[in-house]
């Protein structure tokens, strides 16, 4: 630990020692969020150091040379709980499983340390800190009384104004394609932004945030699309997709929007069945270029590919995550070796299913929120 040290008697007299300021805030700004948390409680000037903005700056550039801690996400089958499992990369199994908040919700977007937690009819939606073990619930917008209302979430963090925000957007078949933004942190209450298309649609599900952007799946002119919601201006921008035939025919949805090397990408398995799926990455928002990579499974895999069903995510390290929930399984992608490696996790119980992945955030800036 930490701390001043103790009063040092010599025959002069007393004499107090203590490690200066300058060093501790270097020492602490080394530290992970875990530890800096508990040493809060312990005075009020670790207190003030670890919530002061200057400090936290600093805390996070120190905190991008640190690893990525992996961590995966289910969800009770029969209650609205929901549970992180922490890998430990030496065993490559599950080791913790620690409990939410009970908020009801079935849907949620982890960005950048904080969970949004939420359902369509459900009002309003939570903002969730695993570091902290806090809660909060969002602001109601009080311009929606109708019980029957549907609306979708999206989460998103501007990294050069440090600001979390919440986009809303009404369900188009109820009320018309309707969108209000919500400032996390912010005395503001829900604002209604009118820079969005009229015919855009939103479809739930999917969506993402890179680097101060939030993707999701939309339907423009009938046609399925991208949707790029930029944080800091607040306004949309349609995406076209790569391929030619009309994506507005209903049929499954195939495709898992991820983050490549810090760019949008798509992995389409429409064709896993074949042993194989396709992963588009969008180059440039500008031109709309889309670069084409074939990911094989192996010989293994494909049979059981063609009968369970599965969702696919990505790591920071750039690996692509697919999930088997029927099984607990968890297959790892390297892009650059283009080899898999597998996880199967047996500590989880019947009742639970994996929802997803997440990679802890190493920062403190989340922390200040709740």
């Amino acid at each position: 630990m930490f701390s001043p040290m103790e009063n040092k008697k010599s025959e002069s007299g007393s004499r107090k020692y203590s490690i200066p300021e300058e060093i501790m805030c270097d020492i602490f700004s080394r530290l992970p969020v875990d530890s800096l948390m508990r040493f809060k409680c312990l005075s009020k000037f670790y207190n003030s150091l670890v919530s002061d903005p200057s400090f936290i700056d600093i805390h996070q550039s120190h905190s991008i040379f640190r690893p990525h801690k992996i961590k995966i996400l289910a969800r009770s089958k029969d209650k609205n709980i929901f549970y992180t499992i922490e890998q430990q990369a030496e065993h490559k199994k599950p080791i913790v499983i620690e409990e939410f908040d009970g908020t009801i919700c079935h849907n949620f977007h982890y960005v950048n340390g904080l969970f949004c937690l939420w359902s369509t009819k459900e009002l309003p939606p939570s903002i969730y800190n695993p570091i902290t073990g806090i809660a909060e619930y969002l602001p109601s917008p009080s311009f929606i009384n109708d019980d029957l209302t549907h609306n979708y979430y999206s989460f998103g963090f501007e990294p050069n104004e440090k600001k979390f925000k919440i986009l809303m957007s009404s369900d188009p078949q109820i009320n018309g394609s309707r969108h209000w933004v919500l400032t996390l942190g912010s005395s503001e209450s829900w604002r209604e932004i009118k820079s969005a298309p009229c015919s855009l649609l939103q479809l739930t599900g999917g969506e993402i945030c890179i680097k101060g952007v939030i993707y999701f799946v939309g339907i423009h002119n009938k046609r399925r699309c991208i949707v790029a919601f930029n944080i800091r201006m607040e306004n949309f921008r349609i995406i076209s997709l790569w391929d030619v035939f009309d994506f507005f025919m209903p049929r499954k949805f195939y495709h898992d929007l991820v983050e490549v090397e810090g760019k949008l990408a798509i992995i389409d398995r429409s064709r896993c069945n074949m042993g194989e799926m396709d992963l588009m990455v969008l180059q440039s928002c500008e031109t709309e270029e889309w670069v084409k990579h074939i990911i094989i499974f192996s010989d293994a895999l494909c049979s059981s590919l063609k009968t369970l069903d599965f969702f696919c995510s990505s790591t920071p390290d750039g690996e692509i995550v697919c999930i088997f929930d029927q099984r607990n399984l968890i297959l790892f992608y390297d892009l650059k070796k283009k080899s898999w490696r597998e996880i199967k996790i047996t500590e989880l119980a019947d009742k639970l299913e994996i929802v997803g992945i997440y990679s802890q955030a190493n920062n403190l800036l989340p922390c200040i929120y709740c």
